[in-house]
This record gives structure tokens, C-alpha cells and sequence, in this order.
């Protein structure tokens, strides 16, 4: 597929941003996904479109979800374009690849990305993108007015947790992935200290969108 069919493109050496031409009613509420690790099989660092292989329950959750009004938002930290082990357009095409393994009606809304380094050691701009940052969720919670008490952030990494809870969504999921099994530790330490909610799956389990928390 081609993005630019379905996608409004924005991207600099910092960020990247697709947005679904679409015509639907927006909803007031929204998944924020992770991408590795929780969508696609998490590599370490993806370098083709070859190896993206859908997570289990992807189509079956995300589908569930289209069913309960819920928008669809991606973040992901795509530090590998400033790593040099992919360049912008390889990671069109891994996006690309991603997305042809959907039926169109779950074309995730938002697309949003962070190209920076850890530490910021690249000196780019927007650092606050990068997640445990809050940047992409602050930028979609802006753009879309969504309610964040109805909102949920889905992540293998606490990262992925922090960047939500300092946002204010109010649910927050936690999938271990195969890659990052060692953040289920760091996930409970993280929450019991600071005295946060949160849902532990193994696979998405479409049954938790319609659960009462």
C-alpha cells in the first residue's frame, strides 16, 4: 500500500506524524498503542518490512475496539532512523507492511513517531515526543479533544505506562512482550510505589475494552 493514499504526512528529522483521511465521526475517546512489542512482533531495532509479523489478537482487539467508539492512535520511539539502521524511507515501508495486514476500517487514526535518542544525545528538537515523554499523547489529546478518563495507553514498557499516566489517561494496560519480559518487575515497582491501577495481559484480550475499572 502507499501512505499517502490514506495518510496526511508531516515529518521532520525529529518526528514524524500520518493522519487517516477519513470521514468519520471522530470519537471523544481513545487507544494510545504502542507499536513494538504490543502490534508488531518486537525485533529490536526493525530494519525490513520482511519482519514485521502481527502480534497475536491484533485485528480481532483492534476491530473490538473500532466496535466500542474508541479512536486509534500509535506512538512509538523509532530511535533506529537516528541510529542510521533504517533511514525515513525504510521506515515508510515498515509502516507500509504493518498496515496491509488490516482490513481498512481499523487503520489506526494518528500515526506518531519519535526519531530521537535516548538522552537526547542527537540534540534534535521535541524531545518531549520521546517516550516516557508526553509529547505524542499530548499532541493528539490536543488535536482531538479526547475525554482522558475514557481513554486507555496500551505498552510492553513502563516507559510506555509513564508517558500515559503523566498524561492523565486514566487506564493504563500492560502486555508483556517476548522481547521486554524483564518490564514486568520494573511495571510492579513503578506501580506500587506511586499507588497506580494497572492491567497486566499476556496477548490483547478484546474483553478488557468493555471493562469496568
Amino acid at each position: 500500500m502507499k501512505l499517502d493514499e490514506f495518510y496526511f504526512e508531516e515529518y521532520s528529522n525529529a518526528t514524524a506524524k500520518f493522519t487517516l483521511r477519513s470521514n468519520k465521526i471522530l470519537s471523544d475517546k481513545a487507544l494510545f498503542l504502542d507499536r513494538d512489542g504490543v502490534l508488531i512482533e518486537d525485533v529490536h531495532h526493525i530494519n525490513n518490512p520482511e519482519k514485521v509479523k502481527l502480534c497475536p489478537n491484533v485485528i480481532n482487539f483492534l476491530g473490538k475496539a473500532r466496535e466500542e467508539n474508541y479512536d486509534l492512535i500509535i506512538i512509538t520511539n523509532q530511535s533506529s532512523l537516528s541510529r542510521s539502521i533504517i533511514n525515513y524511507e525504510e521506515y515508510k515501508n515498515i509502516t507500509s507492511k504493518f498496515l496491509s495486514y488490516l482490513p481498512s476500517k481499523i487503520y489506526p487514526d494518528l500515526i506518531l513517531s519519535s526519531f530521537h535518542m535516548p538522552n537526547n544525545v542527537n540534540n534534535l528538537d521535541d524531545y518531549h515526543w520521546r517516550k516516557p515523554g508526553t509529547g505524542m499523547i499530548d499532541y493528539a489529546l490536543k488535536k482531538r479533544k479526547y475525554n482522558k478518563l475514557n481513554s486507555f495507553i496500551i505498552g510492553d514498557k513502563l516507559t510506555d505506562l509513564v508517558a500515559g499516566y503523566e498524561s492523565g489517561l486514566a487506564k493504563i494496560l500492560y502486555i508483556q512482550s517476548k522481547l521486554h519480559k524483564n518490564q514486568s518487575d520494573l511495571v510492579k515497582k513503578w506501580s506500587s510505589k506511586n499507588n497506580i491501577h494497572y492491567e497486566q495481559l499476556l496477548k490483547l484480550d478484546p474483553q478488557i475494552l468493555s471493562k469496568e475499572w
